[in-house]
């Protein structure tokens, strides 16, 4: 039996362990958010930008990014402070909750990893991360039952604090998910290891470009020497060249294009009018249509009879959509109500045109402005989609010399989307304009292809493509799960993988 006085020093010493452990933990947080603060200042840029990229909290980055500094800092003085001591260990263990679950749930339930710390945590693996808050958040529980303590009252407050803390995170999740895919407020995703290059094939100038594909073959045309085909298998291994033969080439050829559509080959030039047909199996073409009056400044094939085209209306020069038919002899429908003027319906209309044949969509992306068209393969609107990034007008001043009868632009082009392509139904754009949160180094190092699922009229992600020695990316084709690029003189095969959450 313990006598009295042993009783009594058995309580000091657990009164005199408390108070020790108290303090101990209330230095072991003042150090960690110093710490940790400080190393988010130095490299502030850097962890704005991986909060950026966060599938939870993304939408947040810029408020979440400041107000965890601040915070951070104002707890470590609040620990300093006996007065304010109890106070900061509760917002500590509130901030540690958060951090914790907030790890918990970038591991087990999203595809996209970010890192947001600095100094040596940004060393610790996701899972030694959870771990170590896991350790720091049983340090602070204890700590606020020794201060203040082991009442119901205190338990209820810990449990009541970590659960706020869980659903703190599912509302931000919820809201930043929404914002982020229809609100628009241009944060990109980028999904850990979505996109990785596999193979690459050298070639012998900068001026090819994808004309198409067929089974198991990629083609390239040049646009110096048009009737030049260079073709390769889809792993990139193995090449083939053929050589066009036209029926009647006695044309004088300015803007000739090369669109392959199994089992045929098209070569089009707007500016003669001409439009050649021919098969795959013997490379040779006849003259599909000449000589019709129908210019034409862009084309999509849509199938061996139908081939959708840009063309500008006599009495404004405005661009207008139309398809030309050569069902039963030649035939033009135009649909002058999809592309929509805003300065002068000529630089401002101008922009790429695709066509998914496996879902007969016919899109239109426009150079300067987040807007797409949707159509079916008769050019009847389907939907009006936009891209990400927030540039709903033009920034173009246009002006017509009367002395030269041409139009030019008296000011730089501020391009939106560059480089586009479709799979499906799914649109992959490479666009020239850098989001919220971004790192300004990958730019310099990188194009980047935004992916769209027309489908459900959402953006799903977005994946890098690093630039080649010689060149950044110049055309794209995406063929099931591959990502096909020219950089420079390179040809690259990316493949995409199922955490980028496309059908493939």
């Amino acid at each position: 039996m313990l006598n009295s006085n042993q009783f009594v020093m058995i309580l000091n010493a657990s009164r005199e362990f408390k108070k020790y452990f108290v303090e101990g933990v209330s230095l072991y947080y003042i150090l960690l958010f110093v710490y940790a603060s400080v190393s988010k200042l130095l490299e502030f840029e850097n962890f704005q930008a991986q909060l950026g990229q966060s599938a939870i909290i993304g939408a947040y980055a810029g408020v979440i990014s400041y107000s965890i500094i601040v915070i951070e800092l104002l707890v470590a003085v609040m620990l300093v402070i006996p007065s304010f001591k109890l106070k900061g260990l509760y917002i500590s263990f509130l901030l540690m909750s958060l951090f914790t679950v907030y790890i918990f749930i970038i591991l087990n339930f999203t595809s996209n990893i970010p890192c947001s710390c600095g100094g040596i945590l940004e060393k610790m693996t996701w899972k030694v991360h959870l771990i170590f808050n896991i350790i720091s958040l049983i340090l602070a529980g204890l700590a606020i039952l020794f201060f203040d303590g082991t009442s119901r009252r205190t338990k209820l407050n810990l449990t009541m604090i970590f659960l706020s803390a869980t659903t703190i995170l599912a509302l931000l999740n919820i809201s930043s998910q929404y914002m982020i895919h229809k609100e628009n407020p241009f944060i990109r995703k980028f999904v850990h290891m979505s996109c990785n290059k596999v193979s690459t094939a050298v070639l012998y100038n900068k001026n090819l470009y994808f004309a198409g594909s067929d089974k198991g073959t990629i083609y390239l045309a040049d646009r110096l020497a048009p009737l030049y085909i260079t073709a390769y298998d889809t792993a990139l291994k193995i090449r083939k060249n053929f050589k066009i033969e036209l029926k009647d080439d006695k044309y004088p050829f300015r803007s000739v294009q090369v669109k392959i559509t199994p089992p045929y080959f098209f070569l089009l030039d707007g500016t003669v009018p001409i439009i050649y047909r021919g098969n795959l199996s013997n490379w040779k073409a006849e003259v599909m249509m000449k000589e019709s009056g129908y210019y034409f400044s862009n084309s999509a094939v849509i199938d061996s009879v139908h081939i959708a085209f840009r063309t500008q209306s006599e009495k404004k020069g405005e661009n207008i959509l139309g398809i030309f038919s050569f069902k039963n002899g030649l035939q033009s429908n135009l649909n002058d109500s999809l592309l929509e003027k805003q300065i002068d319906g000529f630089f401002d209309t101008d922009g790429m045109m695709n066509y998914s044949k496996d879902k007969k969509l016919f899109i239109y992306l426009y150079y300067y402005r987040n807007e797409f068209i949707v159509t079916n393969d008769r050019l009847q609107l389907s939907f009006r989609g936009n891209t990400i990034d927030t540039n709903k007008t033009a920034k173009l001043k246009p002006v017509f010399i009367e002395k030269m009868g041409r139009r030019k632009l008296a000011s730089p082009d501020y391009i939106v989307n560059r480089l586009s392509t479709v799979r499906r139904d799914h649109l992959f754009v490479n666009s020239t304009l850098p989001g919220r949160y971004e790192d300004k180094q990958m730019w310099k190092t990188t194009s980047i292809i935004d992916v769209y699922d027309l489908s459900t009229k959402t953006y799903i992600s977005s994946v890098y493509i690093y630039n080649a020695d010689d060149g950044r990316m110049r055309d794209m084709m995406v063929l099931e799960n591959n990502v096909y690029v020219i950089a420079g003189t390179e040809l690259s095969r990316y493949k995409l993988h199922r955490n980028l959450k496309i059908k493939l």
